[in-house]
């Protein structure tokens, strides 16, 4: 887990991402905005002793969104990255848990292609980078399906009902969508036909001459996001146009997208993002283009453990420091204590075990290097130093060793 959460950030900050650490509650106002009906029921909310409404965060956005809003004299544009627990009450299964972490960023001033290209580079080269073996990015623009949702004869008011219920296409089947959507229209053959479109490329599809001109629009700016994909980054081969992909949240304004892997079920899509253009005003900021993505952390790791890909394992670091004998332990310290003072990560072995098993100890636990303090150690300044990695032995004077 730590190999894979320190490749992700080494690829965030490669693009010049900046951490952000937010608060783990917010005022259940502003958790609630634009989070869409399903998620509000998995918000824990709770009311502290001076009668506020809180809750536990269930996603970073929107916390990051209110950090934007109060902080107008940001340089833009803003790059934040987070790697950060979140909460939401759901049946725990595999890939979904009640406590999971998200590793994200956002982009905040960047309109258009130029912004979520960006984005989803970092969130593909993130994926390559944690060891993913296959996977594509399957992308959409919202305002292309609520013009279909409009041209089917979904009432506006039910139009989140719509998105939220193409949402689980993939969880619940084609049946259940058609089923659904059939309660909200009266023409059941361009409800056929819509069902026939969820299944297809977007830029590809054969889309009714009906669609306002918001369809073209977005259809236009995929176009235009694979093209950046394509000439600027070179990751076009990643994303597919897919008109299913809506996502859950309310925020979304236009482009969405979901990175799925081909073990489908819950461990299908380990990351998801989009642009939300609106939500800063609606948190108490000026109208500002915002972008960015979050992967789940724990989703990508059974996903991984899935696909076989090897397991990533920290560097060795740091001394082991062993003394052969309770009456060196004193030695063992100040070394230790010498080495902490150049820099360096150091233990003391203080169980007392004999010296194969405190090397066996030290190789376990991942350490670099152990230090062997005995009697000849001691007297002459001289210590025996192994490297757990080659397995290569010498002796260093304790001055070389510790800088001092």
């Amino acid at each position: 887990r730590r190999g894979v959460l320190e490749r992700i950030r080494s690829v965030f900050e490669s693009y010049g991402y900046g951490e952000v650490v937010t608060p783990a509650f917010e005022h259940l106002e502003l958790l609630v905005a634009k989070a869409g009906e399903e998620v509000v029921d998995q918000i824990y909310a709770f009311t502290d002793k001076a009668g506020r409404k809180l809750g536990l965060r269930f996603e970073l956005t929107t916390p990051i969104a209110r950090i934007v809003a109060e902080n107008l004299s940001l340089p833009k544009p803003i790059r934040f990255y987070y790697i950060q627990p979140v909460w939401r009450y759901e049946e725990p299964q595999r890939g979904r848990l009640r406590e999971f972490w998200q590793a994200g960023v956002e982009l905040i001033g960047v309109p258009g292609a130029v912004g979520d290209a960006e984005v989803l580079a970092v969130l593909i080269n993130a994926l390559r980078r944690a060891g993913l073996p296959s996977f594509k990015v399957h992308v959409n623009d919202r305002r292309l399906v609520e013009a279909l949702l409009h041209w089917l004869g979904v009432p506006p008011e039910l139009v989140p009902s719509a998105l939220r219920v193409i949402d689980k296409l993939e969880k619940r089947g084609v049946s259940y969508v058609e089923g659904e959507l059939a309660r909200m229209v009266a023409n059941r053959d361009r409800l056929k036909r819509f069902i026939e479109l969820l299944s297809s490329d977007p830029l590809q599809a054969q889309l009714p001459n009906e669609l306002p001109a918001a369809a073209r629009e977005a259809v236009d700016a995929l176009e235009q996001l694979l093209q950046e994909l394509d000439d600027g980054y070179g990751l076009a081969e990643f994303v597919k146009p897919d008109l299913s992909v809506v996502r859950g949240l309310d925020y979304y304004t236009s482009l969405v997208y979901e990175a799925k892997t081909p073990l489908g079920g819950e461990l299908g899509s380990v990351a998801g993002g989009g642009r939300y253009d609106d939500l800063i005003r609606l948190v108490g900021g000026p109208q500002m283009p915002a972008t960015g993505m979050a992967i789940g952390v724990e989703r990508l790791i059974e996903a991984l453990r899935a696909e076989g890909a090897p397991a990533h394992r920290s560097r060795r670091s740091g001394y082991y420091v062993i003394p052969v004998a309770p009456s060196f332990r004193r030695y063992a310290i100040r070394v230790a204590e010498k080495l902490r003072a150049k820099g360096e990560k150091a233990v003391v072995e203080v169980m007392g075990r004999k010296l194969a098993s405190a090397l066996e100890a030290a190789d376990k636990l991942g350490f670099r290097y152990a230090v062997v303090v005995g009697q000849r150690e001691a007297e002459s300044g001289v210590l025996t130093v192994r490297d757990l990695e080659a397995w290569k032995e010498e002796r260093v004077p304790l001055e070389l060793l510790t800088g001092s």
